[in-house]
């Protein structure tokens, strides 16, 4: 039984040091987890105000002209998305 106690004593000492060193990143994968959204947003508003800057200096709007800066406003949210959902998972 000693031994038993002595173990069991242990792995909560262990167990306590474990959660102390998962709980000291909590604040920053919450920060990443609610801000990044927004980073990928503002992403987004910046890539279309580029294409529709664009459409000003051409004469023929079109979709070519108009593609590039949608798909970088596409890629900003994807990669704060990626970074926002397993934020919020951990």
């Amino acid at each position: 039984d000693a031994v038993m106690e002595g173990v069991a004593r242990a792995m909560r000492v262990a167990i306590s040091r474990e959660e102390e060193k998962l709980e000291a990143s909590l604040p920053f994968l919450a920060t990443v987890g609610s801000t990044s959204p927004y980073v990928g947003l503002f992403g987004t508003v910046w890539g279309i105000m580029n294409s529709v800057r664009g459409l000003a200096t051409v004469q023929q709007a079109t979709l070519a002209t108009v593609a590039p800066g949608i798909a970088e406003a596409l890629i900003a949210t994807a990669i704060g998305l990626f970074a926002a959902i397993p934020a919020v998972i951990a």
